[in-house]
């Protein structure tokens, strides 16, 4: 028997509601879905959308209900161990794979000598996997089905990419290069689910895996059909078309510090729909921005003062607790005076909630007060029994921080968004694809 395997961390097992501590997440991902329904920021190089089409053609092969020996384990994500296997004993430096889902999981299995297997690998693969990470896309832009079979886009991305590396007859067995290709292929996913874990292959066969699904380089016929395909059918045509010209105009977008200003901009001279969302967006990440930097800025006072407790008056002397209040009671303005935010929100509680919260706001006192209670409400909502919150009350109105949340840093004071829009992710897609140069 094996002794027991401890697995690194992995964020989907984050304790007591350490993340989005205002709430403000889930009205983000509404107005970020509104713009890149297909997108996330978690997505890297697009070519892995490739490696997922390839996949599902060898996994043609298994029942959709087909298991591992292991007694978990899909086809799919036999076939991800593999090419993320190949990606590691073939990588010349650490560095040029270093955006791969899992493959700090897979380098250390390989250094200790492990096959790559369930307890070797992400714990959620189906979220944090390359097939987790870019399944949506991949059935946003009709390259995949909901069952992962390959869909009509799928055909034709996998045709393209096999004539791109000379593999004629991948799709249909037919002659050519292909066939023996896609055999080699199939038999190593055989074995890994005979065996529950990916097994010995030559060294040509993990060069050549590698090499023909380097998330890089994919060639010129695959990147055609992906950016037509990602174009037309990742988000609202005219949107798209709009913010890909912008983008083009500017020379793309890289980092989120860059995409507030490049929104603000686009903003301007957008289409009314495209306008309309833009502003929407503007109004409730200024919102956010005011009681981010509240919340950061007790933090900071909380921190500073050697873990003592920390009151209302404590807090109201500090910059950040004014630039806040500053910044509230017109960012409030904006949200309520915008023609739409509200109503599209409308059975969503989370803005609404909020902007009551901070309504009778009018000092720094009272922004203590407000933002303390908004927090304890929103963790205590959190499901599926509430979580506690990052301060503790103590006796006089007094708070104290406790371990684990203390920052070093006040808020900047920066008027960028709390949350990135998937606009640098969609702009490094344009580039990876040669629609950006």
């Amino acid at each position: 028997m094996r002794a027991p395997f401890s697995s690194e961390f992995d964020p989907s097992e984050e304790a007591e509601g350490s993340s989005d501590p205002l709430g403000l997440f889930p009205g983000y991902e509404r107005l970020a879905d509104r713009l890149l329904p297909a997108v996330t920021v978690r997505m890297g190089h697009p070519r892995f959308v490739t490696a997922i089409a390839i996949g599902a053609r060898i996994c043609d092969d298994w029942d959709a209900d087909a298991i591992a020996a292991d007694g978990l384990t899909p086809p799919w994500l036999v076939w991800e161990w593999f090419v993320v296997e190949a990606f590691v004993r073939a990588e010349e430096s650490p560095s040029a794979t270093s955006g791969v889902p899992g493959i700090q999981k897979v380098r250390r299995a390989l250094r200790n000598q492990r096959p790559v297997c369930a307890t070797a690998y992400l714990k959620t693969p189906n979220a944090f996997g390359f097939t987790g990470v870019f399944r949506r896309l991949a059935r946003g832009i009709g390259i995949i089905t909901d069952d992962g079979t390959l869909d009509d886009g799928g055909y034709e991305l996998v045709s393209a990419w096999a004539k791109d590396q000379g593999l004629d007859g991948f799709l249909d067995r037919s002659g050519g290069a292909g066939p023996a290709f896609r055999e080699r292929l199939r038999r190593a996913v055989a074995q890994g689910m005979e065996k529950g874990h990916t097994t010995y292959q030559s060294g040509d066969f993990w060069r050549e895996l590698a090499s023909r699904l380097d998330p890089i380089a994919p060639g010129r016929r695959e990147k055609t059909i992906l950016a037509q395909r990602i174009l037309s059918r990742a988000g609202q045509a005219e949107m798209i078309a709009h913010m890909k010209d912008a983008l083009i105009a500017r020379g793309g977008v890289i980092g989120r510090d860059h995409e507030a200003p490049f929104l603000r901009r686009l903003s301007r001279k957008a289409p009314a729909e495209l306008r309309q969302l833009l502003t929407a967006i503007d109004a409730y990440e200024t919102f956010g921005r005011a009681i981010t930097d509240a919340f950061d800025g007790l933090r900071y006072c909380a921190s500073s003062n050697g873990g003592a407790p920390v009151d209302a008056q404590s807090f109201a002397v500090t910059k950040p607790a004014k630039s806040a209040l500053a910044l509230l009671a017109p960012s409030l303005a904006r949200v309520r005076s915008h023609p739409t935010l509200l109503e599209w929100e409308r059975d969503q509680k989370g803005i609404a909630q909020a902007v009551e919260r901070f309504d009778g706001v009018r000092t720094a006192a009272d922004l203590f007060e407000a933002i303390l209670h908004h927090h304890e409400q929103v963790q205590r909502e959190k499901p599926p029994h509430g979580k506690r919150t990052w301060f503790e009350r103590g006796t006089r109105g007094r708070v104290a921080l406790r371990a684990g949340y203390t920052v070093h840093e006040p808020p900047s004071g920066k008027g960028g968004y709390v949350h990135e829009y998937r606009v640098p992710t969609f702009s490094g897609f344009l580039s990876d694809l040669g629609v950006l140069r």
